[in-house]
């Protein structure tokens, strides 16, 4: 599945968000990764507009720490 960064141009997280459904648990990261390049042309965070980017075909979030509330 690939997706196309609409005119203006979007934020590397915000994609991740709308993709994944988060931008946390390793996805920005997954999206470079099956994106070689893709660092390079996302000036200041911002990809341009028409950059196509491929989703991750085999993708599991990082486990992310659990913790315990003092009160718990």
């Amino acid at each position: 599945m690939s997706y196309t960064v609409a005119f203006g141009g979007e934020r590397l997280d915000r994609i991740a968000k709308k993709l994944m459904q988060t931008e946390a648990q390793g996805t920005v990261e997954a999206l470079l990764d099956s994106n070689p390049g893709l660092a390079a042309i996302a000036v200041s965070g911002l990809v341009p507009a028409g950059t196509v980017i491929q989703l991750p075909s085999a993708f599991s979030p990082k486990v992310t720490n659990t913790f315990t509330l003092a009160w718990e």
